[in-house]
């Protein structure tokens, strides 16, 4: 069985991501100057042991059940369901980190503004979202499939188990 040979990018794909990485990049050093700039010093560590906190929370809780959600879901759904379901299940990961942060910060706020909104509402809207997404794609994906054009990369053969 042979496989196809993966095809360089165009250039007008370079371009994008180029422009991509550029603009990451410039996020990056705009986020980073603007904690070092408004964090006060004596917070610096409670800063630090967030951020450590949350590799640590990625590598031993969201990672290996992003592995265990792909590797027993994603080969028991429909093809057009899969890519689409791979963008949800990482915003959703997303989210659950960001959802704690929301969370916390209701349960422990002094003042109104500091999460001026109920966290549940907040969180249900962002979940309806994602819902909403992974159903676009799945639409986009079946009438893509149906006028003929070319499955998209996540769609190759090979690219997911067969179901058993």
């Amino acid at each position: 069985m042979s496989r196809a040979v993966p095809q360089a990018p165009s250039p007008a794909v370079r371009r994008a991501r180029a422009v991509l990485v550029v603009a990451g990049a410039g996020l990056v050093a705009f986020g980073g100057w603007t904690a070092w700039s408004t964090v006060p010093q004596g917070q610096w560590l409670s800063a630090l042991t967030w951020l450590a906190g949350g590799v640590v929370v990625h590598d031993a809780l969201l990672a290996p059940v992003a592995v265990c959600l792909g590797a027993l879901l994603l080969p028991r759904v429909p093809p057009a369901w899969r890519a689409p379901l791979r963008g949800g299940l990482l915003a959703a990961g997303a989210l659950a980190v960001l959802a704690v942060a929301q969370v916390a910060g209701a349960a422990d706020r002094r003042h109104w503004s500091v999460v001026p909104q109920d966290p549940a509402v907040a969180i249900t809207t962002a979940v309806l979202v994602i819902g909403a997404g992974v159903l676009l794609g799945v639409v986009v994906g079946v009438r893509r499939r149906r006028r003929g054009a070319a499955p998209p990369p996540s769609g190759r053969p090979g690219s997911t188990p067969p179901p058993r």
